[in-house]
């Protein structure tokens, strides 16, 4: 399966989209309200499909702790797989992108508050993690998970790896979610503004 981001491209990849997305929003105006409604819309599920590959990976490699049986361990690790490519990814590059629209063509702008600066660099922070590390641990597996992977050292290391894995990813995109909600610290100076 062709790899989308191979580790020296888990930073350039969220980086280009990201720019691309701020240059092409601000070719448009501002916005109407209903149109900013299913952008908001758009997000949300994006966010929804990304909590969800996140939470069905977590449910799944807890699995693997549950069982002894190889194969069943294998499926895990296989069905992991498949959450990232289908519900990760897709989710985590929909919330960047329609984040970045909604910021250029509304009065948040990419830089006018300071919560939207931090909902952009964690997205795109989240991003780099998953395809660095992440991706590793959730794909790097298959292989190893199809004989005897309790009985591997390196497999039991790369499955504890990928639990804190998992943590960071649940605890960055609750604080993301949070900070959308609660869209604390305020505004930058009008000197300052994109």
């Amino acid at each position: 399966m062709l790899t989308l981001m191979i580790d020296g491209t888990s930073l350039l990849v969220p980086v280009v989209m990201a720019l691309i997305t701020i240059w092409i929003a601000k070719q448009f105006a501002k916005l109407p309200v209903t149109a900013k409604k299913w952008w908001l819309f758009a997000h949300a599920i994006g966010v929804v499909v990304y909590f969800g590959g996140v939470l069905g990976t977590m449910l799944l490699a807890l699995s693997t702790k549950m069982t002894t049986d190889s194969q069943q361990i294998y499926s895990a690790h296989h069905f992991m797989s498949l959450f990232d490519w289908y519900f990760i990814i897709p989710g985590a590059f929909t919330s960047l992108i329609t984040g970045l629209v909604l910021a250029v063509r509304t009065s948040w702008g990419v830089t006018g508050y300071y919560w939207v600066i931090a909902k952009w660099i964690g997205n795109i922070g989240m991003i780099m993690f998953g395809g660095t590390f992440m991706r590793r641990w959730i794909h790097g597996h298959i292989a190893v998970s199809a004989a005897s992977p309790l009985q591997n050292p390196a497999y039991l290391h790369n499955r504890q790896l990928l639990f804190i894995g998992i943590a960071i990813s649940l605890s960055g995109l609750i604080f993301l979610t949070a900070i959308s909600y609660l869209k604390p610290w305020g505004k930058r100076t009008s000197a300052t503004l994109s």
